[in-house]
């Protein structure tokens, strides 16, 4: 390394007497040979001491520059990020990347590392940006071909930036560069060479993917993401690398859980489960409170997808008990957020076990859990899991009307719609927004079975339409379909109150709407409801206008609905439809 010396020993110079300068040589004065003797004696001495004092300065720097890196480092390690970044910077003042290359971008890349540990505490964005920067500008020294073990390092730690910076902007755009450097790292980080490496960089590119799946291509970026956790777990085993074991596990299950919506559902969900239950093999509540806290929570959310298949009750159950399992560890003081979290999803465990058994006790189990969860779910603390937690609440005061109360839980069930909308708007949670919006319909159509009949039914269908804001055909078609079913039926009940012949060409349209996306081929049995509804709207049309053709039109509509009520298949649809079309035939004689 090449040491810039101070200035005052740059310009020292030996300054001669004028007289020695003027002199003439004469060998044979043996005064004045004596006097060269000492002039040159102390030209020696003083270069000598130059040169000493030079090296001494030099090797005093580099001790000095090796010592201070020593304590950046170390504070680095004890998360001092900012105490050390300043030693970095002020080191980096006496270092250039012509004059020592390696050290440059060992102290960038170190630089970078700080900047990215403050961001996890302050300025997010900005400590990101220049994180980046500086992993950037080491990588221009740590070449691949020229340092790769520290090229490789440098590209981690640039993806593990990249994808904290997707959570802030540009994250899809963020998300794919993370990529893009995990699999630079890769390509020096294999498995032979370094396998601890390579799996720390596969468990990082698995989350990354998984990430990404959210935003687009879900179903090949989930495959991507099991397929980098699995490649982790070849290197991350039990008995040699627990917790890297029991981390990746976690994750592979959360890949799993979510994949489970487009491959064989039950036997995906079977392998997040496991995956879950090898994680708590390490995961203790012991050892490892929050973690275990964590797999318990999402075991309990695998066992509840899976009640969806088979085992309904069994799995509900166990869902039941691994929620519980985690709220032994979280408390509201320590963990609120993860404590608020597990009571929402036990309330929805609850919930789906009142469709099987005792569902007054388990309903109103599910509305403690929910109202528990929102003592900490505030609007003003987390407004997000506030409105899905009042979203939920609405739903188990729904379920609960119909078995007692039915106006005072309806009530209490729009209420908490209500509160779901102040988040839930249109411009920032469009798809939630509909989803309540529809939630809120559906209740008020209920309430108007009660009370206000055609106020309610007008409110029902206002909800209706304001999620299909949301809900269009060309995005989201199965929703639409959906949602318009819903309309139709809202249209034609309000259509017994007042503007009967209006209300149910409503009514049709809405239901011929619902039939672009319910076809006989791709949802045959929504075609068949949806068919048997539109029969039954043309059929009470025909009382107010175009008698013969409304019937005609029921008839078509009915026998459509046959081709798939068969009475082999579905006997109890197919006796009630043919019913409603010898009927309707025997009006038509």
């Amino acid at each position: 390394m090449r040491i810039a010396f101070p200035e005052r020993l740059r310009t020292l110079r030996i300054p001669f007497p004028e007289k020695l300068r003027t002199l003439k040589l004469n060998r044979d004065n043996p005064w004045l040979m004596g006097m060269i003797g000492v002039a040159i004696g102390a030209f020696l001495t003083a270069i000598v001491l130059l040169v000493v004092f030079g090296l001494r300065e030099r090797q005093m720097y580099a001790s000095t520059r090796i010592t201070s890196l020593d304590i950046a480092d170390q504070l680095l390690k004890k998360n001092m990020a900012a105490d050390a970044l300043a030693i970095y910077k002020e080191v980096l003042r006496r270092v250039s990347g012509k004059g020592d290359p390696k050290l440059y971008g060992y102290i960038k890349n170190n630089e970078g590392v700080c900047y990215y540990t403050l961001a996890l505490i302050e300025d997010k964005e900005a400590n990101l940006i220049k994180a980046i920067s500086a992993f950037e500008e080491a990588l221009q020294i740590r070449t691949e071909e020229r340092y790769p073990l520290e090229y490789a390092a440098t590209q981690n730690n640039l993806g593990a930036a990249y994808w904290k910076l997707s959570e802030v902007k540009g994250k899809e755009e963020n998300l794919a560069k993370a990529v893009s450097a995990y699999e630079e790292a890769l390509r020096v980080r294999t498995l032979e060479a370094y396998p601890l490496d390579y799996a720390a960089t596969q468990d990082n590119l698995g989350t990354v993917y998984w990430d990404l799946a959210a935003i687009r291509d879900k179903e090949a970026n989930l495959a991507r993401a099991v397929s980098a956790y699995e490649e982790a777990l070849r290197v991350y085993t039990l008995k040699e690398y627990p917790v890297g074991y029991a981390t990746t596990k976690d994750h592979l299950g959360t890949a799993y859980s979510a994949l489970a919506e487009f491959s064989t559902k039950e036997e995906t969900l079977a392998r997040a489960i496991s995956a879950y239950e090898e994680a708590l093999r390490v995961y203790t509540p012991e050892l490892y409170p929050i973690d275990y806290e964590m797999v318990q929570n999402n075991l309990g959310t695998a066992y509840s997808a899976l009640a969806e298949v088979r085992d309904r009750e069994a799995n509900l159950a166990k869902a039941v008990s691994a929620y519980n399992k985690a709220l032994r560890v979280y408390t509201q003081e320590q963990y609120p957020a993860g404590y608020a979290a597990t009571l929402n999803n036990l309330g929805n465990a609850f919930r789906g076990l009142a469709k099987v058994k005792d569902e007054e006790l388990n309903l109103v189990m599910s509305i403690g859990a929910y109202e528990e969860a929102l003592r900490i779910r505030t609007l003003e603390r987390y407004p997000v899991d506030y409105a899905a937690t009042q979203n939920n609440l609405g739903t188990a005061y729904w379920g609960l009307s119909e078995i007692r109360g039915r106006e005072e839980n309806l009530a209490k069930a729009i209420a908490a719609y209500k509160e779901a909308l102040r988040v839930r708007t249109m411009e920032q949670y469009p798809l939630d927004y509909a989803a309540t919006q529809n939630n809120l319909g559906a209740a008020y159509w209920t309430l108007s079975e009660v009370r206000d009949k055609a106020k309610n039914l007008a409110r029902s269908i206002d909800a209706y339409k304001e999620a299909l804001r949301a809900y269009t055909l060309e995005g989201y078609p199965v929703d639409y379909a959906m949602i318009q079913n819903n309309l139709g039926a809202a249209c034609w009940t309000l259509s017994e109150v007042r503007d009967k012949g209006e209300n149910l060409a409503k009514a049709v349209m809405a239901y011929e709407e619902a039939l672009r996306v319910y076809t006989v081929e791709g949802y045959p049995v929504d075609y068949a409801m949806i068919q048997n509804n539109l029969g039954a709207a043309y059929r009470t049309l025909a009382e107010v206008r175009d008698r013969k053709g409304n019937l005609a039109k029921a008839v078509s509509a009915y026998e459509e609905a046959l081709k798939i009520y068969t009475a082999a298949k579905y006997p109890l649809y197919h006796k009630r439809v043919t019913a409603s079309l010898e009927l309707i035939r025997q009006m038509m004689r």
